[in-house]
């Protein structure tokens, strides 16, 4: 038996099941190239592409309750490859730990200084705000 029958054989079984019909008997996810269903010609290549020399970046730095300092990095640009990448560059940089979420990257420890010198040597202009 040929797979597309076998795929649409299973595809009616869902629909009878659930009582509604399925729109598009397509593939819609794939283990190696991740949601099919988004549309790839959405992403333009000035998304991808940052221009360093007119970011305007806001470093603040945080404790928490525990009394853990925590640099806070926000103002960044909408590029999220871009922002993963100068996050762990920026922590092997320094050799501390980080993430990048929720628009903002957060390096771990005592380090303002360091990240200051390091977003300067970057010519990636940036805004102290806070202690």
């Amino acid at each position: 038996m040929n797979d597309k029958y076998q795929i649409n054989d299973i595809c009616g079984e869902i629909r009878h099941k659930v009582g509604r019909e399925i729109v598009n008997d397509d593939l819609v996810y794939s283990s190696e190239l991740g949601d099919l269903r988004k549309d790839q010609s959405k992403i333009s290549k000035d998304d991808c592409e940052v221009d360093e020399s007119s970011l305007q970046l806001l470093l603040r730095r945080l404790t928490s309750g525990k009394g853990r300092t925590v640099i806070e990095i926000k103002g960044l640009p909408t590029n999220k490859e871009w922002c993963k990448g100068l996050a762990k560059e920026l922590k092997k940089k320094i050799g501390v730990g980080g993430s990048y979420k929720n628009d903002f990257i957060e390096i771990h420890g005592e380090n303002y200084e360091q990240v200051a010198k390091f977003l300067e040597l970057k010519k990636i202009f940036f805004k102290k705000i806070g202690g």
